[in-house]
């Protein structure tokens, strides 16, 4: 979820017993718009400057629209706003707001809502991860360094339902990442009101989307989404009741909607295999990466280039996700996942465009394993980072068994951590090898090529290029406008990091996979941020 980073989830065993075909007997009643569904995790805070993780972001959608949000295409259209004024030089975007938008209490939305949540986001007392979304706003990446001052930040309310926003170079994707939920609004006086307790519990909040939340408090286990009646929009909301609940064992969740008490189930791994049949079953691609990343600041071994071309040219992807996951995840050999974006001018996928790197092969990796031997000794012993549960430990074996196999000397011991652990240890650059991955927040592919920019809080492993760097801001700044060059520049940056420097091994994308009862019509599965989203959904007969 940052468009955030997030580890791989939860594989649990078959549960015997399971029916494989057909749905389950027991039936959502048509007459009755309510549903019950799960996340497999606890939500964290719901204070949309500072969520992360996809869980909570995926019910934040439903709670707080913005300027704009995404339709089920997952294209940016206008929400809280009317449709943007976008000068002609790309760098100014002035938004009207909508009479019709209001707060869940009645109260009209003023474009110094969203001033003052946006200066929240990157003002360094209060600044939230994903600040760095907003570094092309004219001195906003100034200012989150502590270079500047927020009141010198390019936004403007020239009036209660006006808000400019004013851009240091022209950006195509801005208005797909004003649709997320980190960049809507929050009312200045009631979050200083609410002080430390804002965000964490459904008293504390207030809601501009489709639905409001109650019965929730932070790390609760249930919580419920009602239809919200100051909502804009509310005609086209059908379902009064939500009943959410977090079920973190997949084979609980499972017999729960065999019961008829869920209505939607998350699942991966040998329960998708197990269901392929079910007429329940819905797969959906994931707009996400999952990679093996080296900690070079850490391991002396690893800034060997020949170590890390050695272990990306070593593991059989195809087997990762056929005989491993086998849950609808494909071989990804970039940076970049496909269905991110498109050239506009040409409609080709920037995956297609970059091509292939580092693609496994054995022989090319003994080759390169002899030449880092002959550098820094035949025998190397690395840890590999991942998580606790069920999935992130066979994921963990099968890249152990891949590395050794291939690479006689090598020795990987596994480190299994819980998520939370688990991203504290990244972050603070406590480890040597990880299992990670990247979620979309929206459609801008210098989300993900932020990650080994020189000095980017997400650049946990230590990776510098100068030319990496210089690139990639090309592509976000004087090239911004000319979609050929953009392409062209971030190409030759993808190059550099995987060809060149193996600075990572893409593994794989992910697909998501859901049990959901077939009286349920019109639920939305946004290519970005969050799982699902019932803006439109129903239940019918």
């Amino acid at each position: 979820m940052k468009k955030g980073l997030v580890v791989v989830g939860i594989l649990s065993f078959l549960l015997a017993g399971c029916s494989t075909t057909g749905s389950s007997a027991k039936e959502t009643d048509p007459e009755v718009q309510e549903i019950s569904v799960s996340l497999p995790a606890e939500l964290t805070t719901l204070d949309t400057t500072q969520t992360t993780d996809k869980v909570t972001f995926t019910v934040i959608q439903h709670l707080f629209e913005g300027l704009y949000r995404f339709d089920e295409k997952s294209q940016p259209v206008p929400g809280l706003a009317e449709e943007a004024v976008i000068s002609e030089d790309g760098k100014t975007y002035t938004f009207k707001l909508k009479e019709e938008a209001k707060w869940s209490d009645g109260q009209q939305v003023q474009a110094a809502d969203f001033a003052y949540a946006w200066k929240k986001l990157v003002d360094p007392k209060t600044m939230g991860p994903n600040a760095y979304l907003l570094d092309n706003v004219v001195n906003s990446q100034d200012i989150r360094e502590g270079k500047a001052d927020i009141a010198t930040i390019g936004l403007e309310t020239p009036d209660e339902k006006t808000f400019v926003v004013h851009l240091e170079q022209p950006q195509p994707s801005f208005l797909s990442v004003v649709s997320i939920g980190w960049l809507a609004p929050q009312r200045q006086s009631y979050v200083e009101e609410k002080g430390t307790a804002y965000g964490k519990t459904s008293e504390d909040l207030l809601y501009t989307g489709p639905f409001i939340l109650k019965d929730w408090q932070q790390t609760g286990a249930e919580w419920t989404l009602a239809k919200n009646p100051e909502y804009y929009d509310q005609a086209v909301v059908k379902l009064d009741k939500i009943k959410g609940s977090t079920i973190k064992e997949e084979n609980t969740g499972i017999q729960l909607f065999e019961s008829g008490e869920l209505d939607l189930q998350k699942i991966s791994g040998l329960y998708v295999q197990q269901y392929q049949n079910n007429d329940s079953l819905v797969t959906q691609k994931d707009i996400a990466n999952y990679f093996l990343d080296f900690n070079k600041q850490a391991n002396k071994p690893l800034a060997n280039v020949h170590l890390r071309k050695a272990i990306a040219l070593a593991i059989d992807k195809e087997s990762l996700v056929n005989d491993v996951l086998n849950d609808g995840a494909s071989v990804l050999n970039g940076l970049i996942p496909s269905g991110l974006y498109a050239n506009p001018n040409t409609n080709e996928d920037f995956r297609t465009y970059s091509g292939d790197y580092n693609e496994y092969d054995s022989n090319k990796a003994q080759a390169e394993w002899s030449q880092a031997q002959s550098a820094i000794g035949d025998k190397i012993e690395l840890t590999l980072l991942v998580t606790d549960d069920d999935h992130g430990q066979k994921i963990g074996e099968y890249l152990q068994n891949q590395l050794q196999d291939h690479l006689p000397g090598l020795t990987i011991t596994i480190n299994k951590q819980p998520r939370t652990n688990l991203n504290q240890s990244r972050a603070d650059g406590q480890y040597e090898l990880s299992i990670s991955g990247w979620i979309a927040g929206s459609s801008d592919l210098d989300s993900y090529f932020n990650l080994y920019k020189k000095g980017s809080s997400y650049n946990y492993g230590g990776y510098v290029n100068e030319d990496y760097t210089a690139l990639t801001e090309n592509a976000r700044t004087v090239d911004a406008n000319d979609p050929d060059k953009v392409f062209e520049d971030y190409k030759s940056a993808e190059s550099i990091l995987l060809a060149e420097d193996a600075a990572q091994v893409p593994l794989y994308q992910s697909a998501s996979n859901y049990m959901i009862r077939s009286t349920i019509k019109d639920i939305q599965f946004p290519a970005y941020g969050a799982y699902f989203y019932f803006r439109t959904a129903s239940v019918e007969k």
